[in-house]
């Protein structure tokens, strides 16, 4: 509701205390005007009136001598007089001029009293205001006769309303000056209060260096220390909630969980950059929507409102639904503030990497595994068969003898791969791999060389096409290998009387080296996990083939550890390209 300001209330409250002041000053002063100027008149003619009752009183009330008298009387004084004996009858009388004076009336009469007598009353007819005096003579116990004298007050009055008029002037002219210097005092005495309350709004506004104004008047001197002690107090408080703040913010915004605050209606208040980036919401904008308005999410829901419910903490796990599903474990547990709404503080890890690495570590022992059973279990069983007495004959012992050496090289090779890939994981994980500009024509060459017999076993033609002034800063023995796994595996799956051809060129900053050959080609679903550890396509196949199942995985992670990535293309029926991207210098 609107206020009214201080200065009004004191200016205001003052024109009030001063116009009652004037007002009650200036309806006593008229009325004793008018008092005074009748009392003066009555006066004036009471005078008059025993005058003319001591000149009258030697007539010895002859009638007509005392008309005489009283027409001089009344042509001289202007009054109307009448000489009335004792019992109220009118002897005789003089009006100066012909007019109704209504004389007598109800007068109080003196002849009782002995005293004189007056009134003053108003004529209807004339206008105008009458003043009748009655003056005994004789005795006051039994007067002679009564003189009664009736005069219009019109001159007199007349005087009394200048008089009035001027008392009227004055009094306004001093209830102007007093409202004039009212203002003044009002400013005067509101100003302080209005420089604390600018102090104050400002204070509220964060402007805590003003100096606060001083001022002899008590209370507000008071007002004013008060306000000076919640500044301060307002800056130490400002200054530690700023700190917890600032704490807050940098904990929050280094955590690598999300986390979601909401309260008792499902509003977000809080949310970090963590767990926007999770949900794939934008952190502006979100404070103080609804839960269901932002995360469009029934699963995320149904938590919020369970971590709302429940006293204990709660977890489960939730499934978001993209391009690449991730698996967000959540855990929820409820507030309760001094309100009494509460809400409730979630906090999302991204499990996704965790529960596919478990998987992984699961899928590499069960493969790892089964890869090493089989040749173990080729050599326990022909070892025990010679031990059994076929070591007696010459020829089936040196079969199975070379069956288990066969076993022991497949043996050997599988461990040698796990020791590489564990090695180049190591390099990869610590970034210190040793790079050396390279040419790159000088690893296609040595790969050449040492694919080129198992090539030309199975009449598959290599052909390279690299420059040779191209040069990488590139670790070359494993780039070599990199190269010589990736040749393998495409004259392994390659139809005899095929070529593969291996290229390398610099697109950009980055070497790109491309192995393409003419075999049976990938189907689509085996793609995505072509480089994990001891995946094949064909078991079989590639068992007979003497494969261990690591060697595009020892590519990608040769590849990775050079700060690059390897990718495959493939049409069944046609052929695969496998290229491999790595920054040429560093």
């Amino acid at each position: 509701m609107p206020r009214t300001r201080l200065v009004w209330h004191l200016f205001l409250g003052w024109c009030l205390l001063v116009a009652a002041v004037l007002a009650g000053c200036f309806w006593l002063g008229s009325v004793q005007i008018g008092t005074l100027a009748t009392e003066g008149e009555r006066q004036r003619i009471e005078e008059l009136g025993r005058r003319l009752a001591t000149a009258l009183a030697p007539a010895d009330r002859d009638t007509a001598a005392c008309g005489e008298q009283l027409r001089q009387f009344a042509a001289t004084t202007g009054l109307d007089v009448e000489l009335v004996d004792p019992a109220g009858e009118t002897l005789a009388s003089a009006p100066p001029r012909a007019r109704s004076t209504n004389r007598g009336g109800s007068l109080p009469q003196p002849t009782t009293s002995g005293r004189t007598a007056s009134g003053s009353r108003y004529d209807v007819g004339t206008g105008r205001r009458i003043l009748t005096v009655a003056v005994p003579h004789g005795p006051p116990e039994a007067p002679a006769f009564v003189v009664r004298l009736t005069a219009d007050t019109t001159v007199s009055d007349a005087a009394v309303g200048r008089a009035v008029r001027r008392l009227s002037a004055g009094s306004l002219a001093c209830g102007g000056l007093a409202i004039a210097l009212g203002w003044l005092l009002a400013r005067r005495a509101a100003r302080p209060v209005e420089e604390l309350c600018d102090a104050a709004a400002r204070l509220a506004a964060g402007d805590v260096d003003l100096p606060l104004p001083s001022t002899e008047l008590a209370e507000v001197a008071g007002l004013s220390a008060a306000l000076g002690r919640l500044r301060e107090q307002l800056v130490e408080r400002g200054l530690t909630i700023g700190r917890q703040g600032t704490q807050q913010e940098a904990v929050l915004g280094s955590m690598i969980e999300g986390v979601l605050a909401i309260d008792a209606r499902q509003r977000i208040v809080g949310m970090n950059r963590a767990a926007a980036d999770l949900l794939n919401v934008d952190l502006d904008g979100v404070l103080r929507r609804p839960l269901q308005e932002v995360i469009r999410n029934p699963d995320l829901r149904r938590f919020a409102l369970l971590a709302i419910d429940c006293r204990e903490p709660v977890e489960d796990d939730l499934v978001l639904r993209a391009a690449r599903d991730r698996t967000i474990r959540l855990r929820g547990t409820a507030l309760r503030d001094v309100s009494g709404e509460g809400g409730a503080v979630i906090v999302l890890n991204d499990v996704t990497d965790i529960e596919r690495l478990e998987n992984v570590r699961r899928d590499f022992v069960a493969n790892v595994s089964h890869e090493l059973k089989t040749p173990v279990a080729s050599i326990k069983g022909f070892v025990e068969t010679l031990l059994d007495g076929a070591l007696d004959d010459p020829a089936d012992s040196r079969r199975f003898l070379e069956i288990v050496g066969r076993q022991a090289d497949r043996l050997a090779s599988i461990i040698e791969d796990l020791l590489a890939l564990s090695r180049i994981e190591q390099s990869e994980g610590s970034g210190n791999l040793p790079l050396e500009p390279t040419p790159i024509a000088d690893v296609f060459a040595a790969a050449e060389a040492d694919c080129g017999p198992r090539a030309a076993e199975r009449s598959i033609r290599l052909a390279t096409d690299c420059p040779e002034s191209l040069v990488a800063d590139v670790n070359p023995p494993l780039l070599e290998q990199a190269v010589i796994n990736l040749v393998d595996n495409a004259i392994k799956y390659s139809d005899p009387g095929r070529t593969v051809r291996i290229t390398a060129d610099l697109e950009g900053s980055e070497l790109v080296i491309r192995v393409v050959d003419e075999g049976t080609g990938i189907d689509a679903e085996h793609l995505p996990r072509l480089f994990e550890r001891f995946y094949r396509i064909d078991k079989a196949r590639s068992r007979k083939l003497g494969g261990t199942g690591l060697g595009l995985s020892i590519v990608k992670h040769i590849v990775q550890a050079h700060g690059g990535g390897v990718t495959v293309e493939s049409t069944p029926g046609v052929g695969s390209t496998f290229t491999v991207r790595m920054p040429a210098t560093r």
